[in-house]
């Protein structure tokens, strides 16, 4: 009986591997002390979801993260763009967001919707009364940064494109330039064409599409993943209800019970092909949408490690979230629009 031949030759050579590893770059920190001291890098060649429920901060996440993958570029000396592929924001959108991220004020962030309306000519009476010069000359240096890292920022809003869509876009991108990163807003947002009889196959379906495309251009693909409500606890609305009468700390503590896992990842199939898997959780979110009888609010925002296949898992960081300004810090970090625009001019 005869044996079929393959077209590549599967032999095992050390040192091909050897180079084929120190031709890979090292991964990407975070940008969060609290999240980098626990072991979290987006490595090249690697899968990475960012899990959460309806607004608990997927999409400022992505955003975030691009912002640093962009500041450690510029540290780098990588001329390789980033490609934020958006199933939901338009470009103009997006824009907003990473404006709001250069345009840091101590005082009084600059709101995404006050960018909105700002550039669409819609401004309130409000915005106008509550900002002085030096706020719109900050806005404006913020523009000018986004207008100098064009060439590193490829944002594509085509909701039909599949996974393999976005995949032969991106290998063309890296053909030509190279690719730093991949950012999709979000996996479940992904449409499977034809569709299958099963859900969790057609997202694993995504997850197997995308891995391969992470090896194919030596850079990290990152994508949000959405978390289903189950992952409620029975009686938690009343539960924080209660603690939030109280103080934000007791309520914090109950909240915590409400934190993403594996098997919350909605419809499953999302997490076999990952190889990083970060849970987040915005207590801001529960605290107004389970503690509507009381005026409380907070920034305390964490992310933990779900899966990680080089690394711990269990651990949770604790950080800051501005949900108007989309900005995810270091608890009591201090930095201005100055810090930020002088990194990405490194």
């Amino acid at each position: 009986m005869s044996v079929s031949t393959p077209d590549h030759n599967p032999t095992f050579h050390v040192d091909d591997l050897i180079t084929d590893l120190q031709n890979t770059t090292t991964g990407i920190p975070t940008g969060w002390l609290a999240l980098d001291s626990i072991g979290v890098q987006f490595r090249p060649k690697e899968l990475a979801l960012l899990a959460a429920r309806t607004g608990h901060g997927k999409t400022s996440a992505l955003v975030n993260i691009a912002m640093r993958m962009l500041e450690h570029a510029a540290a780098t000396g990588s001329s390789r763009p980033l490609l934020y592929y958006s199933h939901e924001d338009p470009p103009a959108h997006i824009f907003c967001r990473l404006v709001a991220l250069l345009a840091l004020r101590p005082i009084e962030p600059w709101t995404v919707s006050e960018i909105r309306e700002h550039f669409s000519g819609q401004r309130s009476e409000s915005t106008t009364a509550l900002r002085n010069e030096a706020d719109f000359a900050q806005l404006d240096a913020a523009v000018a940064k986004l207008k100098s890292l064009e060439p590193m920022i490829v944002v594509v809003h085509r909701p039909a494109w599949t996974a393999a869509d976005i995949a032969e876009h991106a290998r063309g991108i890296h053909a030509e330039r190279g690719v730093g990163g991949d950012f999709i807003d979000y996996h479940q947002r992904i449409p499977v064409v034809p569709p299958l009889h099963a859900r969790d196959q057609e997202l694993a379906l995504t997850g197997r599409t995308l891995k391969p495309l992470a090896i194919d251009v030596g850079a990290p693909v990152v994508a949000g993943a959405q978390v289903d409500r189950d992952v409620i606890p029975d009686g938690y609305q009343d539960k924080v209800r209660k603690a939030a009468s109280g103080s934000i700390n007791d309520a914090i503590e109950v909240m915590k019970s409400a934190r993403p896992d594996l098997n919350h990842l909605r419809e499953g199939g999302s997490e076999q092909e990952a190889d990083l898997i970060l849970g987040l959780m915005n207590f801001a979110a529960d605290l107004r949408v389970e503690a509507t009888a009381v005026q409380a609010t907070t920034d305390h925002y964490e992310i933990g490690v779900l899966k990680n296949r080089y690394g711990p898992t269990g651990k949770w960081a604790e950080l800051s979230y501005s949900g108007a300004s989309g900005r995810i810090a270091d608890v009591g970090a201090t930095e201005s629009a100055d810090d930020v625009l002088a990194r990405l001019s490194a």
